[in-house]
């Protein structure tokens, strides 16, 4: 475990690296994001087997130092995921994606705020990187606000870059130097 806290409800909270016996609330979690159309990349439901390989893929590039996938848990089940995805290409490798998934009983308590912070800190000595770029939603106004909360700053605006509910929409692209 990486860190505990009490979310502003009082719920305690762990952060701690992913492992494959969360398969099932992880797969929850992002079809349930589906079911919601938030703002995210879930767009489609994802089947047990493909998020078991899913979470196998991401384990293995952990092990290659590629890759961390941190996990927020209440009462034993998983209610947010963050990755950080290093860029592979030689010349490329002191960047890192950035990617967040939070059920909707837990947002707006703080926990994706903590769980930013423990991956931007493991991706800057695990994976030693010295940026971390993301992408949202324009009208995505909470998140966007975390993320300058964070450090995020825009560094550019794609019109009609993502497809969201048959409709396409701004992405936002932002970067914070570690």
């Amino acid at each position: 475990m990486l860190k505990k806290f009490k979310t502003k409800n009082g719920k305690e909270v762990s952060i701690r690296y992913v492992c494959q016996s969360d398969v099932k609330d992880l797969l929850e979690m992002y079809n349930s994001l589906v079911d919601e159309k938030s703002y995210t990349t879930a767009v489609r439901k994802f089947t047990l087997k493909e998020e078991t390989l899913f979470i196998k893929s991401v384990l293995s590039k952990t092990i290659e130092r590629r890759e961390i996938f941190l996990v927020a848990e209440y009462d034993g089940k998983v209610l947010g995921a963050a990755t950080v995805e290093k860029e592979m290409v030689p010349i490329k490798t002191h960047r890192a994606e950035f990617g967040i998934m939070l059920k909707k009983e837990i947002r707006g308590e703080g926990v994706g705020e903590e769980l930013m912070k423990a991956i931007l800190k493991e991706a800057k000595t695990f994976l030693e990187v010295k940026m971390v770029t993301l992408n949202v939603f324009e009208e995505n106004v909470p998140a966007v606000n975390l993320y300058k909360k964070i450090g995020f700053v825009p560094f550019g605006r794609l019109e009609k870059g993502v497809r969201h509910i048959k409709k396409l929409k701004t992405e936002l692209l932002m970067v914070k130097y570690l």
